[in-house]
């Protein structure tokens, strides 16, 4: 009898555990179908996540600004390739042209080699942002993204227009948002163009992580890309000047992971 007992409490107690894993499934995720305020406004966030749709690949070259703590550090020789869904390697030239420092990044692993002296870093970074090396909190995914024209990947079940802003110029504000935290992330989009202009990511308290510009888009090749990139956050910014890109059907797998230097 008590044997029957122990069993019958046991079950009751996994039946309500099954049930209260259950609702908590219900409630934390799937998430729920993205809320638009208007089909126009449907049409223009679709729009802005496939731009570019077709380029697989892109090649630049510049000049990479880098402000922290108040200071600028540039590098006019810098060279960099991206690739779908989100990959890049960066290289930045002496002016005699020899390599002084790589940096490569993908959706798993951040890789960095200082050719100066040989120093060499890999570390698993999975989703998360490049502040390792950059004074910005941009993803790997992100960053590509910005190069193609396309806003950043956040978290989002509703879009809006923000009619304050969009009436102050030309330019149009859209407004993503998310359950119990508010507006997370605001675009700024050419009115007359449909350019994407800027892109302000917000944390879990409001409070700006960062905001990218979008400046001088060209059309090269069919595409339309900016030739500048300018971004800004709480413990620095960068701005990436393009002097010339190629647009690429495709780039070798090896050159997103950074090899250790060999041991002598």
């Amino acid at each position: 009898m008590m044997r029957c007992r122990h069993w019958w409490k046991r079950g009751l107690w996994l039946t309500l555990l099954g049930a209260l894993l259950t609702g908590c499934s219900g409630w934390m995720g799937p998430p729920a179908e993205i809320r638009y305020d208007s089909q126009a406004t449907r049409l223009l966030m679709n729009q802005l996540m496939a731009t570019n749709a077709g380029l697989e690949a892109i090649k630049g070259v510049g000049r990479v600004t880098v402000t922290t703590d108040g200071t600028d550090h540039t590098y006019e020789r810098a060279v960099w390739v991206g690739a779908e869904p989100g990959r890049l390697r960066f290289v930045f030239r002496s002016p005699t042209g020899m390599p002084v420092f790589s940096m490569s990044c993908d959706a798993e692993w951040l890789t960095a080699l200082n050719y100066a002296d040989g120093s060499y870093y890999s570390r698993q970074i999975g989703d998360n942002s490049l502040s390792r090396f950059l004074p910005v909190s941009v993803k790997c995914a992100d960053l590509y993204a910005l190069l193609v024209d396309r806003p950043p990947k956040v978290p989002y079940d509703a879009v809006r227009l923000d009619t304050d802003q969009s009436a102050a110029d030309d330019s149009m504000v859209l407004l993503l948002q998310r359950r119990f935290r508010g507006t997370v992330g605001r675009i700024r989009i050419d009115r007359n163009t449909g350019d994407l202009q800027a892109v302000e990511l917000l944390d879990i308290h409001g409070k700006r992580l960062y905001e990218a510009r979008l400046e001088a888009i060209q059309t090269i090749e069919g595409y339309r890309l900016p030739t500048r990139i300018i971004l800004s956050g709480p413990d620095g910014g960068l701005i990436l000047d393009v002097s010339r890109c190629w647009p690429e059907t495709s780039v070798a797998e090896d050159l997103f992971r950074i090899a250790p230097p060999p041991k002598e």
